[in-house]
């Protein structure tokens, strides 16, 4: 340990937890006597970690002992988080087991397995009708997502002008061709090949029924020979009914965070409500993204849940009450604050591999780091849809 910034570190108090899949299993406390600008090994009493596939992180926390100026006693004044142990969530997909029927008529595959069902037309390339026990928890499903409401970097930077092709590239679309494989012991596979119209630009979106009636999503686009500008973000969006208004999911929180913004949001498993997703900006703007999530869910209190789990890869999401075009104001950004923009019922919810960092050496002019723009010619990923 290295006393960069603080006093004498025995006037704080140190606790410490190890969570296994985002869950705390053990915790302690331990103090450490170290002046400033010292450094010393500290050796903490932990657990072992066993080799069990599961995943571990410590978390390390400092706090005040006693009350001092403006920071009151048990104060939070620094933390970090270590994974611990070789174990990686993404190293194993969901078993799903079940008699998956299914048929394909006039050009739209049906399928049941238990209590789920769905349809995906293969004329329009979109999924319909999912449901389970007869409830139908979307409003509108899957479909390709490339823009995020600017932020007030994004406008230094003019991102609104020199991406604005995105914004709408989703929108006017074709099915060039569409398949139902050969079922495997997987499930049945079925790939959408879609141009998208205003950018003449290749786009296939892949599902995998499986044996249970879960839906494993893949969207992939191939942009080499393409002269384009950067990607805003690359993922889906869907509508899912209000009262799917419980959020609960295991990844970087409880706060927003962003690919980089990110080192003060811990992995773990938080729960809250939609309506609490949205930060009130002084300007509306894109808000509420978690990074590093593994699995997210929204159920309606009623016994009725959606899941959606990040296969081979993390994902990132957003759930508001709000969609991207409430929020974004145009290229005049017009002068619209927070009581401007009103909540909608319906729960808009976007997945995504990833999107543009945010930025902020300055907000007039400067980008985000090379490392967090989405110039890649290829951007694939694949999430896993369940019905509860």
């Amino acid at each position: 340990m290295k006393n960069t910034y603080f006093p004498n570190l025995k006037d704080y108090a140190f606790a410490w937890e190890i969570c296994r899949n985002g869950e705390k299993t053990a915790s302690g406390t331990f103090s450490v006597d170290l002046l400033p600008h010292g450094q010393k090994d500290i050796r903490l009493d932990l657990p072992e970690i066993p080799d069990d596939g599961n995943e571990y992180f410590l978390n390390l926390c400092a706090y005040t002992k006693a009350a001092s100026g403006l920071l009151p006693a048990g104060y939070e004044v620094a933390k970090e988080q270590l994974k611990l142990g070789e174990g990686d969530f993404f190293t194993r997909v969901p078993e799903a087991s079940g008699n998956l029927e299914y048929s394909v008529d006039d050009g739209v595959l049906v399928f049941a397995s238990g209590d789920v069902s769905g349809k995906i037309d293969l004329k329009k390339g979109v999924l319909s009708d999912y449901a389970i026990r007869g409830v139908r928890p979307f409003k509108k499903y899957p479909e390709p997502a490339f823009w995020r409401a600017p932020v007030d970097n994004d406008f230094g930077n003019k991102m609104p002008w020199t991406c604005g092709v995105w914004r709408t590239a989703h929108v006017n679309r074709y099915v060039k061709n569409a398949t139902v494989g050969e079922r495997t012991p997987e499930g049945l596979p079925v790939k959408v090949e879609w141009i998208l119209t205003d950018i003449q630009l290749p786009y296939t979106m892949e599902f995998l029924v499986r044996n249970d009636g879960s839906l494993q999503v893949s969207g992939t686009m191939e942009m080499t020979g393409k002269k384009l500008p950067e990607l805003p973000r690359f993922g889906m969006r869907m509508e899912l009914a209000g009262r799917y208004e419980n959020l609960c999911y295991y990844g970087r929180g409880p706060q927003e965070n962003y690919i980089d913004r990110w080192s003060s949001a811990f992995v773990g498993r938080y729960e809250d409500k939609v309506e609490n997703q949205y930060y009130p900006y002084a300007r509306p703007q894109e808000t509420g993204n978690k990074t590093d999530v593994r699995w997210l869910s929204l159920s309606d209190g009623e016994g009725t849940e959606v899941e959606i789990t990040g296969v081979s890869q993390p994902i990132a999401f957003s759930a508001l009450h709000y969609a991207p075009e409430d929020l974004d104001p145009g290229l005049t950004r017009k002068m619209q604050h927070t009581i401007d923009v009103v909540p909608q019922k319906d729960v808009f919810l976007h997945v995504d591999l990833k999107q543009r960092g945010l930025g902020g050496d300055n907000s007039w002019g400067m980008f985000p780091y090379n490392p967090y723009r989405l110039w890649d010619k290829k951007y694939s990923y694949s999430y896993l849809i369940r019905l509860k």
